[in-house]
């Protein structure tokens, strides 16, 4: 390989390099947010940019939810089995925690989601 060539393979390289940290960061801040649902119905749609903590409290049971560091996480659940408190914290789009027994969904939404819902067909097949 001559000196020209390796200079245009480091130039893709470091623009390919540039390309992915790009997208996977853009936008990402301004639209994401967690979205709590109990029993199929939404509780309530939080920041996840806004440290506060979430205590949902239903005929099913009570569970904590704490926002802190751009994550969410189950922190407190009175279910039998407390699956949903070994779940790692959640901060990228789809991600969830489940609690089963109360019948709790935590999702996280970024930029452009529509929380499940098509708005829109976007093609009809024959």
């Amino acid at each position: 390989m001559k000196k020209k060539d390796v200079f245009l393979l480091m130039l893709l390289l470091a623009a390919a390099a540039a390309a992915a940290i790009f997208l996977r960061f853009s936008g990402e801040q301004e639209a994401r947010r967690i979205v709590v649902t109990v029993d199929g119905a939404v509780f309530g749609t939080y920041s996840l940019f806004e440290e506060r903590t979430v205590d949902v409290e239903n005929a099913f049971g009570h569970n904590r939810i704490v926002i802190e560091n751009g994550s969410a996480y189950m922190e407190a659940a009175d279910c039998p089995d407390k699956y949903c408190m070994t779940y790692k914290p959640v901060s990228r789009t789809n991600e969830s925690i489940i609690c089963l027994p109360h019948r709790l969904a935590v999702r996280v939404e970024g930029a452009g989601s529509t929380g499940g819902k098509q708005t829109e067909i976007d093609g009809i097949a024959q």
